[in-house]
């Protein structure tokens, strides 16, 4: 059956009828006119996709009814079928674009063979134009939702639609004609546009995001993705370019990261600035500041005046710092840090006798009264011996060295305090290796609460050291042995195989924290998946990596992260706001969950400061993608904070206390 509605148009009734008889049996749809005036009121609605007419009738000629078609605009195929041969019926047919010519008596055989081949071309043509009424319509969600460019091979544009004008600054006149860099920066360096160039000449697609130029000098950023378009020789015709305006969420990022890394009160930079800058030091020396009594201070004046007493401390570092080429942090309430690659003492000593006398010669005044203000300094001088992260350490050392001693300050003593670590060190390691013997390394359970179902949907596993005696130690106190004992490696795989042991048989999704070492550690991992895949925990467990220590290589990282999640398994970012790096972080890696470190957590009810980071960092999370869990929620205060400010999820001893394993099995 041939697929067509026909409109057959003759004013001979009884060859009407005879073709109607013969055409029902093979056309879907036959309707039957015999005049053109009487086929012309039913066209519209009846839609044909042929026109089977004769030419010469009453009232009207088939010529003359087609003409009207056309006038009308429309296209339908048409067969002239006519005993007349006459030249100028031809000719008035082609221009008026009969589809064929029949001589009568119609051959049925002949005009059958012309439907199929009608019903094949219409066929044909229908899928075309919904396919290209299909790429229209991508065409045009395409445009209206990201901004587009096309240039010639040359990179000259040849299309840019009306959101990249309206992003640029430039008309689409006065895009088009002109070479892509028109809206180049100038902070953009000319390898990076060779390696793009590069890469699109290879045939592949390029992405990544650029700094631009609009016409009236502003940057902006464009996350964008380039790809050349190919003949059918396989040749390079064009480029197209599909641009996602990222600026906003590149100042947002720029913004959050000065302000992760400022104390708001003295608006100079904090501890995790410190953490970061201490890594650029080779060997560093540090001056730990304490105001003395600084407590007292508050509770006699009020906070706002200790306040004011920081302010100034900060002011006075600031004018001596700055000239001698040191680095000066707030690091905790009444505590500041100075930092210098400066190595010998006498320099440390004499800083400290003048930011002293600065003090003293101009004291800090509140309402014409003059106060005097105490410090207490502890300096560790730089030393190759020294590790940088036993910095802050060393100094709270010397510092509690010259308040015992009632001295100004006291400079940390290497030997005095190696044989101390020694000590320590060999004891821990010994302890290490009994414990595993007599399996008295453990896991503890901290549960997890969704602040959205108010349920506990994750645990983290915490590793734990068990004295004889039955005391829980926290990891803080032999972790860092085990690392330098090379019994790291052993403890992790002992926590990975109990925790997926313990989970298998509940519903829980669990955490392990993992550091660098581990990720890096091939058989590690490789451990690990044996366990996820021998108790069918795919989709069940989230690695946590600790955000303070630093990735040296991301690409291997990366590598091995993308295999993890191929398992199923989500990755975590631990303690952020630790670390300086952080965003590059979130950037760089493909993670699932950011944990907030409790040191922005556990003062959100008291700290405007602190509220206003994580309230930026959680605008950060939720336009890239990523839940979030709030550390150190002790309290129902803090809890209904962070639930108020939009995080997924809270830990911490308002939630529950690690659990052994028998209290978390009660738990269920």
């Amino acid at each position: 059956m041939i697929n067509l509605t026909l409109i057959i148009i003759e004013d001979d009734i009884l060859l009407s009828q005879k073709i109607e008889r013969i055409l029902k049996r093979e056309v879907s749809r036959v309707h039957l006119f015999n005049s053109a005036v009487e086929a012309l009121l039913h066209i519209d609605k009846l839609q044909p996709d042929i026109i089977l007419t004769d030419i010469k009738m009453p009232e009207m000629t088939g010529l003359e009814m087609v003409e009207i078609l056309r006038q009308k605009g429309q296209n339908t195929k048409v067969i002239i079928a006519s005993a007349f041969s006459e030249p100028s019926y031809f000719q008035k047919a082609i221009k008026l674009k009969v589809e064929n010519f029949l001589v009568k008596p119609i051959d049925i055989g002949e005009l059958l063979s012309l439907l199929i081949d009608i019903e094949r071309h219409l066929t044909i043509e229908q899928a075309y134009h919904a396919k290209n009424k299909l790429l229209n319509e991508y065409k045009q969600i395409v445009d209206e939702s990201n901004h587009v460019t096309k240039t010639d091979i040359k990179g000259i544009i040849t299309y840019a639609n009306e959101k990249f004008s309206k992003l640029s600054g430039y008309s689409i006149e006065e895009l088009i004609g002109s070479p892509h860099n028109i809206v180049r920066h100038e902070d953009m360096a000319a390898a990076f546009f060779k390696r793009l160039w590069q890469t699109v000449l290879d045939k592949k697609t390029w992405h990544g995001t650029i700094k631009s130029k609009a016409k009236n000098g502003e940057p902006f950023f464009i996350e964008t993705t380039i790809a050349p378009i190919l003949d059918e020789n396989n040749n390079i015709v064009e480029f197209i370019s599909i641009k996602n305006n990222v600026t906003e969420l590149i100042n947002n990022k720029r913004d959050l990261q000065k302000e992760i890394v400022t104390d708001r009160l003295t608006g100079i930079p904090n501890r995790i600035k410190l953490t970061h800058d201490i890594t650029t030091i080779k060997n560093p020396s540090i001056i730990l500041l304490d105001i003395e009594k600084f407590h007292e201070t508050n509770n006699l004046f009020g906070l706002d005046f200790g306040d004011k007493v920081l302010i100034y401390i900060a002011q006075k570092l600031g004018t001596i710092c700055d000239k001698l080429h040191f680095k000066y942090y707030r690091i905790s309430a009444d505590e500041f840090i100075l930092l210098s690659q400066e190595e010998d003492s006498n320099l440390l000593i004499k800083l400290i006798e003048q930011i002293e006398d600065e003090i003293k010669t101009h004291p800090f005044e509140n309402n014409n009264i003059s106060f005097d203000i105490d410090i207490s300094y502890g300096v560790v001088v730089a030393s190759s011996d020294t590790q940088n992260n036993m910095l802050i350490g060393m100094a709270e050392s010397a510092l509690s060295d010259a308040r015992k001693s009632h001295k100004l300050y006291s400079i940390y003593t290497h030997e005095r305090n190696q044989q101390k670590a020694y000590e320590y060190n060999f004891e821990w390691t010994k302890k290490i290796k009994q414990a595993l013997v007599e399996n008295r390394i453990d896991i503890y359970y901290q549960p997890i609460l969704s602040t959205k179902s108010n349920k506990i949907e994750k645990i983290e596993c915490l590793v734990r050291f068990l004295e004889e005696n039955g005391d829980v130690i926290s990891p803080n106190f032999f972790l860092h042995v085990a690392k330098r004992s090379r019994l790291y490696n052993e403890i992790t795989k002992f926590v990975i195989s109990k925790a997926c042991e313990t989970f298998a048989s509940r519903t829980e999704k669990f955490s392990i924290n993992l550091s660098i070492e581990d990720i890096i550690e091939s058989s590690t991992i490789q451990y690990l998946i044996k366990e996820v895949k021998k108790h069918a925990l795919e989709n069940r467990m989230v690695i946590e990596i600790l955000e303070s220590e630093g990735i040296d290589n991301y690409a291997q990282v990366i590598e091995v992260i993308e295999e993890l999640k191929s398992f199923g398994i989500e990755i975590a970012i631990d303690d952020f706001g630790t670390g300086y790096s952080n965003f590059s972080h979130l950037v760089s890696l493909d993670i699932d969950i950011l944990k907030i470190d409790g040191s922005l957590i556990k003062d959100l009810h008291v700290n405007a400061s602190a509220r206003s980071i994580v309230r930026s960092i959680l605008s950060f999370t939720q336009e890239l993608g990523i839940k979030t869990v709030a550390e150190f929620v002790s309290s129902k205060e803090l809890y209904d904070i962070v639930k108020e400010l939009g995080v997924d999820y809270a830990q911490g001893y308002y939630i529950s206390k690690p659990l052994s394993k028998i209290e978390l099995d009660n738990l269920s």
